[in-house]
This record gives structure tokens, C-alpha cells and sequence, in this order.
């Protein structure tokens, strides 16, 4: 026999090609388990959007709007009931407190203010969107994703944006940035706005390339609210230290 006819097969490199084979078709599974689960919300976030949508109001434009502005005011009363402690007592503990509230109820404000922005800007476009029951906080109103046009979905989508940008703006500009509570409203209000702009830009971004407004949305990863509520905090810890 020649020694050409001997072979000798070595059980380590015959395990680690194993090995690999292994990983390989694991890994092929696993992405494709993660395609079909992608699949499968993207599919799930559609058949939310395609609802019926009331023809008309559901309530009176002028009650909605007073309901959020007393919940405005309630929570900045919190908010200066808190910086006033702090101001007064000089106390650590107010000091936290302020900062704390601050933060919350930038946040809370940006959110109220980016919702009516949307509201605004459907309305302005043409769009169809009737408002919900008084007893219904968020969202305000219902969207027609199937009949409005790429336009009113574009107007609807900048002004949530430009809601929330607004609060930083007139927050920044009439407080005076003094004290540690005043930085935290804004940082708070600023937050959110690069919370709702990371996850709403890419959205416009697709609807403006030709997309529907329901495939754009469909494509939200199913992890956002994780993935970028690290981002809005970041930004109000950022705007925070940088005031």
C-alpha cells in the first residue's frame, strides 16, 4: 500500500470542523427565527394602524385642549412648588427634588406638546384625524393611515417634532438657568425630544423615499423603546451637566 493510500484523520480538526458546522447552521437558524419574528411585528404593527377611524370627533376640540393645559399646569406647579423648596432651604434634599421634578416634568411636557404637534400638523395638511374621547389621554387624536396622503402623514410627523422642540426653546428661554431645577427642565424637555426624533426621523425619512406611512412605521425595530430611551437620557444628562 502505498502512502498515498493512508490516511489519517485527526479527531481534533474533525471535532472543530463539527464544531463550526454546528455554529454555523445554529447561527443560519437563529437569524432566520429573528427574520420571521421581525416579520411577524412588522406584520402585527400594520394590522394595528389599518383600524377603523371615527368619521367625526369624538369630543370637543376646545375641552381636549383645556384638559392638557390644566395638566400642564399642574404638573409646572409641582415643579415650581419643588424649585421654590429648594431655593428657599438651600436644603440637598429640595436641591435633588427639584432636579428630579424637573426632569419628569420636561419630559411629560415635551410629550403633551409633541402629541398636539402632530394633531397640528395633520389638521394644517388636510389630513383626517378625528380626536378621541375625552377620557382617552394618548394619542390624542386617531391617524387615517390608509386614506390620508404621504403629505398629511409628512405635516403630521414634523410637527410632533416641532411640538416638543418648541418646549426646549421656551423653556430655555424664559427660565433663567440658575438653578439646578430650571437646567432639568430643559434637559428633561430635551430628552424626549431626541427620544421621539430618533425614532420618528428615520420614519420620514422612508415615507419621503416612496414608502407608505404603514411600511415606514412597520419598520420601527420592535426593540425602540429600549434602544432609544438610552439615547433621550443620555441628551438630558448631556444638556443637564452642559447648564
Amino acid at each position: 500500500m502505498s502512502s498515498a493510500d493512508i490516511r489519517v484523520e485527526d479527531p481534533a480538526v474533525h471535532g472543530s470542523t463539527e464544531k463550526t458546522a454546528a455554529n454555523t447552521a445554529n447561527t443560519a437558524r437563529a437569524a432566520n427565527a429573528a427574520n420571521a419574528a421581525n416579520g411577524e411585528d412588522a406584520d402585527l404593527r400594520k394590522s394595528r394602524l389599518i383600524v377603523p377611524v371615527s368619521e367625526q370627533d369624538e369630543a370637543t376640540l376646545s375641552l381636549v385642549v383645556l384638559r392638557d393645559f390644566a395638566v400642564l399646569a399642574a404638573l409646572l406647579s409641582l415643579f415650581a412648588a419643588a424649585a421654590s423648596w429648594a431655593s428657599v432651604t438651600e436644603l440637598a434634599f429640595a436641591t435633588w427634588l427639584a432636579t428630579a421634578d424637573g426632569l419628569l416634568v420636561g419630559a411629560a411636557s415635551a410629550a403633551i406638546c409633541h402629541e398636539w404637534g402632530h394633531f397640528a400638523g395633520a389638521r394644517l395638511a388636510g389630513g383626517h384625524s378625528p380626536l378621541k374621547p375625552i377620557g382617552r389621554f394618548f394619542p390624542v387624536f386617531d391617524f387615517d393611515y390608509e386614506n390620508n396622503d404621504a403629505r398629511s402623514f409628512d405635516w403630521m410627523s414634523i410637527g410632533g417634532n416641532l411640538g416638543d422642540l418648541s418646549v426646549v426653546v421656551l423653556f430655555f428661554v424664559a427660565l433663567p438657568m440658575a438653578s439646578p431645577g430650571a437646567a432639568a427642565l430643559v434637559a428633561g424637555a430635551t430628552g424626549f425630544a431626541v427620544f421621539a426624533a430618533a425614532i420618528e426621523f428615520p420614519v420620514i425619512r422612508r415615507a419621503r423615499s416612496g414608502m407608505t406611512a404603514i411600511d415606514a412605521l412597520s419598520a420601527i425595530p420592535r426593540d425602540f423603546l429600549r434602544r432609544y430611551t438610552r439615547w433621550g437620557i443620555a441628551a438630558a444628562l448631556v444638556t443637564l451637566i452642559v447648564l
